[in-house]
C-alpha cells in the first residue's frame, strides 16, 4: 500500500510542476504595462501603455484673434439732456402743469411760482428806470447849458456821474430777469413766475406739490429727462482695459427684451479709476427714439476687442495644478514637458497663451490630466 502510494507522488509531482510553472508565465505575461514612467522632468509613454489611445496630440499656431469681453452695465439718459428744474426764488408753488412721466417740449411750462422776492425785484427795477431816465435827461440839460456857457463843467460832470450810477443801478436790476429768463416788457403779475422746460423730454423725477412752498433753490423740484440718446454706462475691470477704446463696436442683451441684441459705439472712457471695485466707466451712446430702452435696466455688454495674433490652445489642454496652469508639450515623440504658461482671455473652446508657448510646439490637448499624478 504505501509503495502504490509513493509511485503515485512521483508520477504526480512532474505535472504539478509544471502547472505551477504556467500559472506564473501566465500572471507575469498579464502584468499591466506602466502608464507612464519619469525621466527627470519629462514623462515618457511607453509603447505599449494604454494612454496612447486616449492622449490627443496636436501643433499649435499664431493666429489672428479677436477676443470679446463682457462687462455688467447700467442704462442712464445721456447726462448733457437731463436737466434738474430748481425753484429760481423762493416761495409758493400757485400751480403745477405736468405729472410725473409726462412728455414735454422744449419753453413748455412747467409751474408758476409766487414769489414777493420777484415783486421787490420788479419794484427794485422800476425805481431803477426812473432814476435812469431822469439822470439822463439832466446830463442832457448840463451839457446843453455848458454849450451856452451857462453852466459850469463841474455840474455836467455831476450830471455825468449821477447818470452813471443810474446806468448801474438799472443794469443790476435789470440783470435779475435776464438770469431768470423774464422780458423785461413782460405783463405778467408783478409777483408770478412761470417756470418753462429749458429741454424736451419727460418728466422722469417730481417732488413739487401745488400749494406748497418752494424754500431750498439747491433742491430740484423736478427732473426732464431726454432718452432720445440712452447710454449703456459699463464697469470695466482695470485688468481688461486694453480691450476697450473709443469708436469701438459694441453689442448689449437687455434683461427686458430677451434675445434682442442693441448695438453701439464706445463714446466716451473714463480717465478715473473706482477706488473701491477698481473699475472704469466705459459709456455706449444708442439711439433711443423709440424710447423702449428706460434709465436704470440693467444690460451686459460686449465688446469685440481689437484683432491682434495670439497663440491659442483648446481651453481642454489646460491643467490647473494648485496656483499654476500648465500644458504638457511633446518634445520628442511620445515624450511630455510639463510647463507652466500665462493664460489669456477666453474665446469660445479657446484661451489665448500670453506666455510659455511657442508656435509649432505640439501639447496635449485633450486628456492631459491622465499625466498629472
Amino acid at each position: 500500500m504505501n509503495h502504490r502510494v509513493f509511485l503515485s507522488a512521483i508520477v504526480l509531482a512532474p505535472a504539478l510542476l509544471y502547472g505551477c510553472h504556467s500559472s506564473a508565465t501566465d500572471s507575469a505575461d498579464a502584468a499591466p504595462t506602466a502608464a507612464y514612467v519619469r525621466e527627470g522632468k519629462l514623462l515618457v509613454v511607453a509603447e505599449k501603455s494604454e494612454l496612447r489611445h486616449y492622449l490627443t496630440i496636436a501643433e499649435i499656431r499664431q493666429q489672428t484673434v479677436q477676443t470679446p469681453l463682457e462687462a455688467p452695465a447700467i442704462l442712464e439718459a445721456d447726462p448733457a439732456k437731463v436737466a434738474n428744474i430748481l425753484p429760481p426764488l423762493s416761495g409758493r408753488i400757485s400751480a403745477l402743469y405736468v405729472h410725473l412721466g409726462d412728455a414735454v417740449k422744449k419753453d413748455q411750462p412747467l409751474f408758476t411760482i409766487d414769489s414777493a422776492d420777484l415783486a421787490q425785484a420788479r419794484s427794485d427795477l422800476q425805481h431803477a428806470q426812473i432814476g435812469l431816465t431822469l439822470t439822463r435827461k439832466a446830463l442832457a440839460r448840463q451839457q446843453d447849458l455848458l454849450e451856452h456857457h451857462i453852466a459850469a463843467l463841474k455840474d455836467v460832470e455831476q450830471a455825468q456821474s449821477d447818470f452813471d450810477s443810474a446806468q448801474s443801478e438799472y443794469e443790476r436790476a435789470s440783470a435779475v430777469f435776464r438770469t431768470l429768463g423774464i422780458s423785461l416788457q413782460s405783463t405778467e403779475s408783478p409777483r408770478q413766475l412761470t417756470v418753462r422746460s429749458p429741454v424736451s423730454g419727460r418728466v422722469s423725477a417730481l417732488s413739487a406739490v401745488a400749494g406748497t412752498f418752494a424754500n431750498d433753490n439747491t433742491a430740484a423740484l423736478m427732473t426732464i429727462s431726454d432718452v432720445s440718446t440712452i447710454w449703456f454706462t459699463a464697469g470695466v475691470q482695470e485688468k481688461d482695459l486694453s480691450f476697450v477704446s473709443v469708436g469701438e463696436e459694441v453689442s448689449a442683451k437687455v434683461q427686458s427684451y430677451a434675445g434682442e441684441t442693441f448695438t453701439g459705439k464706445v463714446a466716451f472712457v473714463a480717465d478715473q479709476l473706482d477706488a473701491d471695485t477698481r473699475a472704469i466707466k466705459v459709456r455706449i451712446a444708442y439711439d433711443n427714439k423709440d424710447a423702449r430702452l428706460k434709465p436704470g435696466m440693467f444690460a451686459k455688454v460686449t465688446f469685440a476687442g481689437e484683432p491682434h495674433q495670439a497663440i491659442t490652445v483648446p481651453t481642454t489642454a489646460l491643467i490647473q495644478v494648485e496656483a499654476n496652469t500648465l500644458v504638457y508639450v511633446e518634445v520628442q515623440p511620445w515624450k511630455f514637458e510639463p510647463r507652466i504658461v500665462a493664460v489669456g482671455p477666453r474665446s469660445g473652446d479657446s484661451n489665448e497663451i500670453l506666455s510659455g508657448l511657442k508656435a509649432g510646439e505640439r501639447v496635449v490637448i485633450k486628456q492631459g490630466v491622465l499625466l498629472n499624478d
